[in-house]
């Protein structure tokens, strides 16, 4: 298995609503309140956030659209007292998605999520 720091572990159930940069679907609060737990048991960890969207729209705003979204949860973690465990937060727009953008919108909001790598 690879380090933790060589790989991204994604939040499957930390989605944005369809062109929301700021509100999460039902059960996402939840999954951030798991992150939250998990920096404050290891409180030397260090995190980066990526943002992600799904296939629908134009490239260069749904990489605008990520990098809000990632802002977003590295404000809620702040909120929650890890702030200073994000290192950063980067929106990746489309680029990983794997749902076609024809996919009904309940298939694609698998691609409108967060993940994390840990940094240290």
């Amino acid at each position: 298995m690879p380090p933790l720091k060589d790989q991204w572990y994604n939040f499957d159930n930390v989605n944005f609503k369809m062109g929301s940069t700021n509100q999460l679907e039902a059960g996402s609060a939840e999954q951030v309140a798991n992150l939250v737990a998990i920096l404050k048991a290891y409180p030397d960890a260090k995190i980066k956030i990526g943002g992600y969207t799904d296939k629908t729209g134009d490239a260069a705003v749904n990489k605008e659209i990520s990098q809000k979204r990632a802002d977003f949860i590295k404000g809620e973690l702040a909120k929650a007292g890890v702030g200073a465990q994000v290192v950063s937060a980067e929106g990746y727009g489309s680029e990983f998605a794997k749902v076609p953008a024809e996919a009904s919108d309940e298939e694609r909001a698998a691609d409108r999520k967060m993940a994390v790598r840990f940094t240290k």
